[in-house]
């Protein structure tokens, strides 16, 4: 009886930690400064956190949003949205 009431207690215990965990959230390219060029195709892998990770193809993102939620700016200083 004892095994029957600990085996019970375990498996709710699993399946309440398995429904509060909830979904995992995906990485946003826009949370990211540095964007790699590939010098092939021209596409970018935008998942850099500084220039040295992102190696010698390295550029700014254009659609980074930062930690606080600023737009991103242009080279003149004025504020855009980010491409969505």
């Amino acid at each position: 009886m004892r095994i029957l009431l600990s085996a019970v207690t375990l498996s709710l215990g699993v399946v309440a930690g398995a429904i509060s965990a909830g979904p995992g959230h995906a990485q946003s390219p826009y949370q990211y400064p540095y964007c790699a060029l590939d010098g092939e195709s021209g596409a970018t892998s935008c998942y850099y956190t500084s220039r040295a990770a992102c190696g010698p193809r390295c550029i700014e993102n254009p659609g980074y949003v930062g930690p606080s939620g600023a737009m991103a700016s242009t080279r003149n200083g004025t504020r855009r949205s980010p491409r969505r």
